[in-house]
């Protein structure tokens, strides 16, 4: 579910992020304006359909003048982002940093 505070909708994912699960988080943010946080510390698996749908949330964040950041990703989310360079599209961090 995605929950909006302060123009900031945030949506925690938990199991695996693939070509199954990236339809319906696609829909949760149907309507969005404002900037999107993922909180990634759930998730178990993320493979190229993952990769994407972090792009897409991305380029319509970039589209309304927002800004995506991902938080507590485990290291099965990072590596894959690290490997596909899409981590130096938006922010990668863990839920402690200083935004």
């Amino acid at each position: 579910m995605v929950v909006i505070a302060d123009r900031v909708a945030r949506l925690t994912l938990c199991g695996e992020l693939d070509k199954a699960m990236a339809p319906s988080v696609r829909t949760q943010f149907a309507g969005v304006d404002g900037d999107v946080t993922l909180d990634c510390a759930g998730l178990t698996f993320m493979d190229s359909a993952g990769v994407n749908l972090f792009v897409e949330i991305h380029h319509a964040c970039i589209a309304r003048g927002a800004k995506l950041t991902v938080v507590n990703a485990p290291h099965c989310v990072t590596r894959l982002l690290a490997l596909t360079g899409v981590d130096r599209l938006f922010d990668v961090r863990s839920e402690d940093s200083v935004a």
